[in-house]
């Protein structure tokens, strides 16, 4: 996922382990936004729940057994 900081206008990536942690995070806070810390300016950004979970990485189907 690409986030871009709105004040230094930075872009960069977020790998899927971090978003899973931190969904996992905003989940039991009841959060609708998470935090992050820019790292060009280290102003905080403010990420929406929600758009990060469209780049959760889907579980792989379990094979069939035989």
């Amino acid at each position: 996922m690409n986030v871009r900081c709105t004040y230094c206008r930075q872009s960069f990536n977020l790998s899927p382990e971090f978003i899973v942690e931190l969904v996992g995070k905003a989940d039991e806070a009841r959060q609708k936004n998470a935090v992050l810390d820019c790292i060009n300016c280290r102003k905080k950004i403010k990420v929406s729940v929600q758009l990060m979970r469209r780049y959760v990485p889907r579980a792989a189907p379990a094979e069939a057994e035989e």
